[in-house]
């Protein structure tokens, strides 16, 4: 999407300001977002016109990278983006930065990280479905792996080639053997949860048995019962920096943080905090953070989301004590989300006090949109390995989500949830920050994605992907391209060819410039279909203009039809990976 119509935005550093202190207050500050807030002249900070190449050839004094990922964390879940949820540490560094309003990831977790560390597309990179498909014709296909392929160079990989630390910590579901380990990818020091856990001690997220973590190159082991997530992977990030940061070399950091993933675990203290915030229900909630997020001006005062959740019961039609219990798991979650900001806030002091903020570039997104599954999707795990009485809620040995109707409203303003391609699946919050290079209290409404991070990357770095062969073997070259311009406020990022594709379980969809179309393979049988969206006039995808704009709904079928041959994608006949016949688009 061209940048040139881009506009200051002068007061958007005091309304984040002002957010701080309103969504510090109370549940009744709730808000929700879209990304159709204006562009912002990043020039107006008064960058120097050559700013990447200063970053890069700075000899001795290359920038820090630390990438943040959270995890299921909704658009609408910070306080930047609307929320209600007190977020002081990251509103901080949004606001000493630049706001992403369209940034976007992949329909879940481990396809989004593929994109991520090979900067090529998911099919590519070898995680086509989750996991490595057991039968059907994704078993055994080139780009079904399950894990991190070897047909792509590794960010990590590619850092460490040029002189910098790597270090890892949190979720990595890019492979379950030390051989696919991020040992075996370039990070120096790593300490992950293999594909996900539980928060609070060793319970797996679906069982049996407890959940695998790995250091380094190392054995497999389980944590112990004092084991909280998002303060051991913050902990172990800083010992691993702490450990070389007299030698003068620039360090890549990747924090991939498991929450606010389910299941939701976190201290008392921090849930005691949030008693009582969201007794008026989702469907206010809803309401709240569309309403703030019209006051940020993220979406026109007109703006109009998707209704509540087809087949699902409305606050008023639960009973008592049916709400509440799901108002404590939306409690649970807004700690969830607490802590991490809390300790994303001692990661970004310790920065500060070893002097190395200031040379640090610090980009935050999240790694797919809100999760809407209900328990009972995992209630046969749940009844072996936990009390869900509600005095234990949020404890060690609980297992609670908190379904589709609080992710509706953590995806507002955006149509559907994680697992499908509409924009509340894929388009996240997103923000980066570099003082004295990327201009404070900004926003860029620029398309982009988490492909485009290795190549942004690498720019700041001052090296290069080496194309097409990597240490003597054939590789993918990068399809996302770098967004330092962007950042620096130094040039646009062309967007006329740039098309990306999505596609996960038959669900799928196109975005090229200010258009996408996209397939609901949930839809029922007879109605499924292509739709065609202006995502910047129509952001929540209400209007389908594939009747109204044949030309352009022709040409972006064929698009489609490019991006799955290009990439190898084997459409089944379902939702599953398993499926035994090939899927039309019929």
């Amino acid at each position: 999407m061209s940048r040139s119509d881009r506009t200051p935005s002068l007061c958007f550093a005091a309304i984040v300001a002002l957010g701080f202190v309103i969504g510090g207050c109370s549940a009744d500050d709730a808000a929700d977002i879209d990304a159709a807030a204006p562009a912002v002249d990043n020039g107006a900070a008064g960058q120097p016109a050559d700013a990447p190449a200063q970053v890069a050839d700075a000899a001795g004094s290359r920038p820090n990278i630390v990438l943040i990922v959270a995890d299921d964390l909704g658009w609408s879940d910070l306080g930047v983006f609307g929320s209600e949820i007190p977020t002081p540490n990251l509103d901080a560094l949004a606001a000493g930065g630049m706001l992403l309003t369209q940034f976007y990831a992949n329909m879940s977790c481990s396809p989004t990280r593929a994109m991520l560390m090979s900067g090529t597309d998911a099919h590519v990179a070898g995680l086509g479905v989750m996991g490595a498909p057991q039968q059907g014709p994704q078993a055994g296909a080139p780009g079904y792996e399950g894990y991190l392929n070897f047909r792509v160079a590794s960010m990590a990989d590619l850092l460490r080639d040029a002189g910098y630390h790597t270090y890892m910590t949190g979720k990595w579901h890019l492979g379950r053997t030390v051989e696919t380990s991020p040992h075996a990818r370039g990070f120096e020091r790593s300490f992950i949860s293999i594909d996900g856990a539980a928060h609070l001690g060793n319970l797996s997220w679906g069982g049996p048995g407890l959940a695998p973590y790995r250091e380094d190159d190392g054995e497999i082991f389980n944590v112990d019962d004092d084991f909280y997530s998002t303060r051991v992977y913050t902990e172990k990030m800083i010992e691993y920096i702490e450990s070389n940061r007299d030698d003068g070399q620039p360090f890549f950091s990747y924090l991939a943080y498991t929450a606010p993933h389910w299941p939701l675990q976190a201290p008392p203290a921090s849930i005691a905090r949030f008693e009582g915030w969201y007794d008026d229900g989702y469907d206010v909630l809803h309401a709240r953070r569309l309403a703030r997020a019209k006051e940020l001006g993220l979406i026109p005062e007109d703006f109009i989301a998707e209704g509540p959740p087809a087949g699902e019961p409305r606050w008023d039609e639960l009973t008592d004590e049916e709400r509440r219990f799901r108002a404590r798991y939306m409690e649970i979650y807004a700690a969830m989300v607490s802590d991490l900001d809390s300790y994303v806030g001692e990661f970004v002091d310790y920065l500060d006090s070893i002097g190395e903020l200031d040379n640090t570039l610090i980009l935050f997104f999240s790694d797919n949109g809100a999760e809407g599954w209900e328990i009972e999707r995992f209630q046969n795990w749940a009844d072996q390995c936990c009390d869900n009485s509600f005095d234990n809620l949020g404890s060690g040995d609980s297992y609670v989500l908190y379904g589709r109707n609080w992710a509706w409203a953590g995806a507002a303003p955006f149509r559907r949830q994680k697992f499908t391609a509409f924009e509340g699946g894929t388009r996240v919050p997103a923000f980066v920050t570099y003082p004295s290079y990327v201009p404070a209290g900004t926003r860029n409404d620029v398309f982009g994605t988490v492909m485009d991070v290795l190549p942004t990357a690498l720019e700041l770095a001052g090296t290069e992907h080496p194309g097409t062969t990597y240490r003597g073997e054939p590789v993918a070259p990068v399809h996302g391209r770098s967004l330092l311009p962007e950042f620096t406020g130094t040039g646009d990022v062309p967007n006329d060819d740039y098309v990306v594709g999505w596609e996960l379980y038959g669900q799928r969809a196109i975005r090229h410039g200010d258009w996408k179309i996209v397939w609901d393979a949930a839809a029922p049988d007879g109605e499924r279909r292509w739709e065609l969206f202006n995502i910047v006039d129509d952001p929540a995808e209400q209007i389908d203009l594939s009747e109204a704009e044949p030309a352009r709904f022709a040409a972006m079928q064929a698009m489609w039809d490019d991006y799955a041959e290009q990439n190898g994608v084997i459409l089944t006949g379902g939702l599953n990976s398993a499926d035994t016949e090939q899927a039309t688009d019929e």
